[in-house]
């Protein structure tokens, strides 16, 4: 996905799988910022995606999250800055 029509100050979200499903769209611009607050934004924007997502990376969960498609991201402290793209996923994908 193309990083065009990115917002300042925002990121892009990728919903893939059942979050995509649960969300009802395939992706969002959120707020730059922590991973965890990124993630309560989301859990405000989509009620219905709230419990495939944790309050922490450290926490279970049933989604996976990918900083550009190149890396998961673990830490919930991890800073996403503009332009970058959060792809979720469901952690059983693949198998």
């Amino acid at each position: 996905m193309s990083n065009q029509g990115t917002t300042p100050g925002f990121i892009t979200v990728e919903f893939l799988g059942i979050p995509k499903l649960k969300a009802g769209v395939p992706f969002c611009q959120v707020p730059a910022g922590s991973l965890s607050s990124i993630i309560n934004n989301l859990k405000n924007q989509f009620p219905r995606l709230s419990e495939e997502l944790m309050s922490s990376p450290s926490g279970k969960s049933h989604v996976l999250y990918s900083l550009n498609g190149d890396y998961f991201l673990h830490d919930p402290d991890t800073i996403l800055l503009e332009g970058q793209q959060l792809l979720i996923i469901s952690a059983d994908a693949g198998g």
